[in-house]
């Protein structure tokens, strides 16, 4: 019941209606809590208990916290919950990754070991409401928020159907005192809800689905039956569909919390518009940059310890990330790639700052554009290197890539329709720069918007090629 199939679009109506048909607060909250837990159940019925006994850990732990004094017993409360978020996040995501990596070195030294014969299905959102659970914890253990008393609500802020499974990762200070009372839905959020939700669909229905359909996917699964033209264009498509799957996700996340009255913060700020390494991760998966940030980097010291612990602390969180997002060895080396890159672009810039003539020259357009080209090229690189079957069809498209030129044509060339594709799904880059600066001559009113929305997300369904495809990031 993905966001882009029709099982959700009658899910949806029914949970908005009687939610919003229950007059007070207990039983509102109850109702849509239940609702979340089915959304859950849908995805992972037989992993029901995790997300339960998370939820049960985290509000204890916060409870206890919230009453103790003694800093070494609640530095022991918040171990708990730490350890056993990520204790199941680990077992569930890393298990397959550690018997593959340990076989392979029982191997070389000479033992011969079974290979796996098994799979481990990750529980929907591990990803994302373990990194929820454990910012609660930290934060009642920084005394930055107070602990929640009803486990309804805390159970709710952790399960809320719209940004589980992918994000945003929402942290328990942004919502829980939305939740003080039931938020009254304004006219505005129902026009914005169904704009963004439009925005979403037809991201993930018209561009990112038919670009993996119809060319990424037979482009990487079998370079050598493309040319170099055709490797760089599936990369530069592969991009656009990533960036419009995430990113249209989080539009409808944030589109259908409206929708409840509940606002979330943005996820994605024009990503490749981006002119440095660091620049990018300012505005992509905005919520899991901001968290590996002040959970992670500023916990292991930041910028405060020197430059060689700087530079350790930087490879150390752009390494998590990358297993993170994965636990293969191809994410190993896109973490340990992008730590590389993000480590050289902090020794560049503090050589260069304060310098005049460098100053001048990197403030300079000309400048500007050839930085974001060079941060434009690193990024499909790493792209490549995550999506490929194989090392062989990695340096293959690797090798087409940063080639001079166009190269022998191959068998198989680019459809005219994938550069209007990656045009479209680069557009709202373009379109969010002018868009403060647009007024339609006549004010329409938000009730008429709404149901023009609301039938343009009608249309996008009744006319989509296919709805069938999961998310990306709801894999991780």
């Amino acid at each position: 019941m993905i966001f882009a199939s029709k099982a959700f679009l009658v899910f949806l109506p029914v949970v908005l209606l009687v939610y919003h048909l229950l007059g007070r607060r207990t039983p509102k909250y109850a109702f849509l809590l239940a609702a979340s837990w089915a959304f859950y159940a849908w995805f992972s019925p037989q992993y029901l208990w995790v997300l339960l006994l998370l939820t049960a850990v985290d509000y204890a732990v916060g409870l206890k916290l919230d009453r103790e004094t003694d800093d070494r017993i609640r530095r022991r409360w918040v171990a708990v919950s730490v350890v056993a978020n990520l204790g199941l996040l680990a077992g569930f995501k890393y298990t397959a990754f550690a018997y593959d990596g340990g076989s392979a070195v029982a191997g070389w030294l000479g033992y011969d070991v079974r290979p796996r014969g098994w799979e481990i299905i990750l529980p929907l959102g591990i990803s994302f409401h373990t990194f929820q659970g454990i910012s609660y914890t930290v934060d009642v253990y920084r005394r930055q928020i107070p602990a929640v008393r009803s486990f309804p609500d805390y159970a709710l802020f952790v399960a809320f159907f719209p940004q589980m499974a992918a994000g945003p990762i929402v942290r328990a200070a942004e919502f829980l005192p939305q939740m003080a009372a039931p938020p009254a839905v304004s006219a505005g959020q129902v026009s914005d809800g169904l704009r963004l939700f439009v925005t979403g669909l037809f991201k993930k229905l018209f561009i990112a689905d038919q670009l993996d359909r119809l060319f990424v996917g037979p482009v990487f699964a079998d370079p050598g039956a493309f040319g170099p033209d055709a490797h760089r264009w599936a990369a530069v498509a592969w991009a656009v569909q990533i960036y419009c799957d995430f990113s249209g996700y989080s539009d409808m996340a944030v589109g259908c919390a409206k929708w409840f009255g509940f606002e979330f913060p943005a996820n994605f700020d024009r990503p490749y518009l981006a002119t440095s390494m660091p620049d990018f991760w300012r505005r992509w998966h905005l919520s899991f940059s901001t968290w590996l940030r002040d959970y992670l980097y500023y916990p292991l010291g930041g910028s405060r310890r020197g430059e060689a612990r700087t530079c350790f602390n930087l490879m150390t969180v752009f390494v998590l990330c990358g297993l993170w997002h994965g636990a293969t060895p191809a994410w190993l080396v896109y973490g340990l790639v992008y730590g590389a890159l993000m480590v050289a672009h902090r020794v560049y810039d503090r050589a260069l700052a304060g310098v005049g003539w460098a100053d001048r020259v990197r403030s300079s357009p000309a400048w500007q554009l050839v930085a974001w080209a060079g941060t434009m090229v690193q990024l499909l690189a790493g792209l490549i290197v995550i999506r490929v079957p194989d090392p062989a069809a990695g340096e293959t498209m690797l090798r087409s890539l940063f080639a001079a030129g166009g190269g022998a044509p191959g068998p198989g060339g680019v459809p005219v329709w994938v550069p209007l594709l990656v045009a479209a799904g680069m557009a709202g880059h373009a379109g969010s720069l002018v868009r403060a600066r647009v007024r339609l001559p006549v004010a329409v009113p938000e009730g008429v918007r709404a149901v023009g929305y609301a039938a343009v997300v009608a249309l996008l369904v009744a006319l989509s090629p296919g709805a069938g495809k999961t998310f990306i990031y709801i894999q991780f």
